[in-house]
């Protein structure tokens, strides 16, 4: 993936920011295996810890305080602490107190609206060892909410596209682990997922994806420079990995929704534009994005706020919003002209 990534258009190459993040997550992931990577790689993606919540998630805290159910506190955190000391993050017993309290919280929120049923549908996969919370006799986590809270900002709050069941491509740029891939595709059959990503994040997000989904067709990441060579089994597939140039190959109006989150600010301007123009040039649909209010990367020397972000002028704004959840956050969903 490195090799083919090198030899790919210099745009599309990892930030100075990215760069850095890049070679930390390779350490650890040689330090500590895949088996490792959700307390490792992905205390980096969006699995906010102790600081994280209390600055940026305590409306999860006033929504619960609104519809309180004492359930929260009986919540269970089995596996708080991994290798005290070591280089893989673990709680100590106050913050973890705080941790799996947070988390039952939010997956009790969200059950209050939830038409699909997915907070009692699906559990968090033990695949990369994660910091999972027993709650209500079922393993939940906060990636696992934070995703289930995005599909219904993606789609609608009933769920829309996915609700119906019908054929629908999805594309996700920067999909980490592949959290929300993992909730959409198994939220409904009719979704085939192209997954836009850089090293390790990609090998990372293939080779998760490819184990909680072993019998779903894939289109598994390889060198490629012509769509016809691979659009026979890339269209097969419900779950695909390429490269962001590959991403450039695929054909015209051929994307339903394009998903990118907390990703764009770390990119240099340049890129930002050059994906922009890709998702313009790719969806027919909706496209939807979630980054900080703010965001300051002196690595890359710039700074992105919420209306920075070159929208193309056809596009119509569906919503532009604070985010519910993450307070220093906005998301926007847009229809594609």
């Amino acid at each position: 993936m490195t090799k083919a990534l090198a030899a790919g258009p210099e745009v599309y190459r990892p930030s100075k920011f990215w760069a850095g993040l890049n070679s930390v997550h390779v350490r650890q992931l040689q330090q500590q295996g895949f088996d490792n990577f959700k307390r490792t790689v992905n205390t980096k993606y969006f699995n906010w810890r102790i600081l994280g919540i209390v600055r940026h998630q305590l409306g999860v805290v006033a929504a619960w305080l609104r519809r309180p159910d004492l359930a929260v506190f009986r919540a269970r955190f089995p596996s708080p602490s991994y290798r005290p000391g070591g280089t893989v993050a673990s709680f100590n017993p106050p913050s973890a107190w705080i941790y799996k309290t947070f988390v039952a919280m939010y997956a009790d929120v969200l059950a209050r609206h939830d038409p699909l049923g997915l907070v009692s549908r699906l559990e968090e996969p033990a695949v990369g060892n994660p910091f999972a919370v027993v709650h209500r006799g079922r393993v939940i986590s906060q990636d696992l909410c934070n995703s289930i809270q995005e599909l219904y900002s993606v789609f609608g709050p009933d769920g829309g596209a996915i609700a119906s069941g019908r054929n629908l491509e999805v594309a996700e740029l920067g999909a980490g682990y592949g959290r929300l891939a993992y909730v959409v595709v198994s939220a409904s059959p009719g979704v085939r997922y192209t997954i836009i990503d850089i090293p390790p994040a990609l090998y990372l997000s293939q080779r998760y994806l490819t184990t909680v989904f072993p019998g779903v067709a894939t289109f598994r990441f390889r060198a490629w420079t012509d769509y016809a060579d691979v659009s026979e089994e890339f269209e097969r597939a419900r779950i695909r990995f390429v490269l962001p140039h590959q991403a450039a190959l695929l054909p015209g109006r051929s994307v339903d929704y394009f998903v990118n989150i907390s990703q764009l600010h770390e990119m240099s301007r340049p890129q930002v534009e050059r994906y922009f123009a890709l998702m313009d040039r790719i969806c027919r649909g909706r496209v939807y994005t979630k980054q900080w209010l703010v965001s300051r990367t002196p690595v890359n020397d710039v700074v992105f706020r919420d209306r920075d972000y070159p929208v193309p002028g056809r596009w119509r704004t569906l919503y532009h919003r604070r985010h519910p959840i993450q307070s220093m956050f906005f998301e926007a969903l847009y229809e594609v002209g």
